[in-house]
């Protein structure tokens, strides 16, 4: 018999919910409204479409290994050099990226509870150890918690900003103050999957992009703004040296051909940012206000998504079945450690107002 290791034995394989056909089936429904997963409700950027359709005349021919047109696409537009550019399978790729190049032994990632689950399994992956912090009493990070916790092991310090699934954010001074603290053989991993809404929702975001320090990874994503969850790609900053590195660890031929142009078209399509942006702003604003009338209690949220807070998790899980049985699909988040909680992606305002309607009436059927 094979000898799994201990640490692959203890992994959960990922087990999606239902399909919408499936779904449909059961519910005798006719369409499903799909605000689980924090994707674009406006589709695509036109301009990574028409790259995309034009590069499947060459689809026989292996992609470019160093993804120089991609890369230096991304430094252009971001007053970057392309020596500080890597791109990945989503920025959830990157990050396994850093795992194969940087961590040995027993070396530990060092971060917050009810944050991004891809890092728990990366670092669960690579049998490393993974100290989760708890969070503050309003769901956010105390960045003083992570300096009090770096220890002779601490190898990086792993920072979702805006976090997901909570959608809190730390600040300019908050992060200007880590970043004077951490020893500079600490690599600082700031994840920004969704810094292209929070940018847009407050002056006191710290962009990863005006920090030139050697130990900080800024990580961004294509699939949340630009709309390009299916094609899976996802790009980085750091120090030549970083980069380097993780270059040399990375899969020869990913991201696919194909993902390559879509990025290409994507990063200048500043028109399809701006609706994008614009329909999330006034989406928050409207859960906001509806939230406030029904009385159901929600954290700010600075991305794409926000977060409710219920009084258990047998009623989120009734608040789930109700919204499945309407064909209305959000995210339980007891898998993140926050089981009386539940998160809800800003859709279109058809699909908002959708939701709103349901959790209305589970509301009342409750107080009945």
């Amino acid at each position: 018999m094979i000898n799994i290791p201990k640490n692959i034995k203890e992994l959960k394989t990922y087990k999606p919910g239902k399909s919408h056909k499936e779904l449909k089936n059961d519910f005798g429904l006719e369409r499903i409204i799909d605000l689980g997963s924090n994707e674009n409700p406006l589709g695509a950027s036109p301009k990574a479409i028409v790259k995309m359709t034009k590069s499947f005349k060459n689809i026989q021919l292996y992609p470019d290994g160093s993804c120089h047109e991609l890369r230096s696409t991304i430094a252009d537009k971001f007053n970057k050099k392309v020596n500080n550019v890597i791109v990945g399978n989503g920025s959830e790729g990157i990050i396994n990226y850093i795992f194969k190049a940087f961590f040995r032994g027993n070396e530990e990632i060092l971060t917050f509870k009810g944050s991004f689950i891809g890092v728990y399994i990366a670092a669960k992956s690579a049998d490393m150890k993974c100290i989760q912090l708890d969070l503050t009493g309003n769901y956010g990070f105390d960045l003083n918690h992570i300096l009090k916790n770096i220890n002779p092991n601490t190898k990086a310090i792993y920072l979702a900003n805006p976090n997901n699934p909570t959608g809190t954010i730390f600040n300019k001074i908050e992060f200007e103050y880590l970043m004077s603290k951490v020893p500079k053989n600490i690599i600082v991993i700031l994840d920004e999957a969704y810094c292209e809404y929070a940018i847009d929702l407050t002056e006191d975001y710290p962009i990863g992009l005006d920090y030139e320090f050697d130990n900080l990874i800024t990580l961004r994503s294509f699939s949340k703004a630009y709309g390009l969850a299916g094609m899976r790609i996802g790009f980085g900053f750091a120090s030549e040296n970083i980069i380097e590195s993780l270059m040399k660890v990375k899969l020869t031929f990913e991201p696919s051909s194909v993902a390559q142009a879509a990025g290409i078209g994507a990063i200048n399509d500043d028109d399809f940012l701006n609706k994008v942006i614009e329909n999330n702003r006034v989406g928050l604003n409207y859960y906001y206000q509806e939230l406030d009338k029904i009385g159901i209690k929600y954290i700010k949220s600075f991305g794409n998504f926000l977060m409710i807070v219920l009084d258990s998790e047998e009623l989120v899980n009734k608040l789930n079945e109700l919204l499945i049985s309407k064909g209305i699909i959000i995210r339980p988040l007891k898998v993140f450690g926050l089981p009386n909680c539940a998160r809800i992606a800003v859709g279109t305002p058809e699909d908002n107002k959708s939701c709103i309607e349901a959790i209305n009436l589970f509301v009342s059927n409750h107080k009945n």
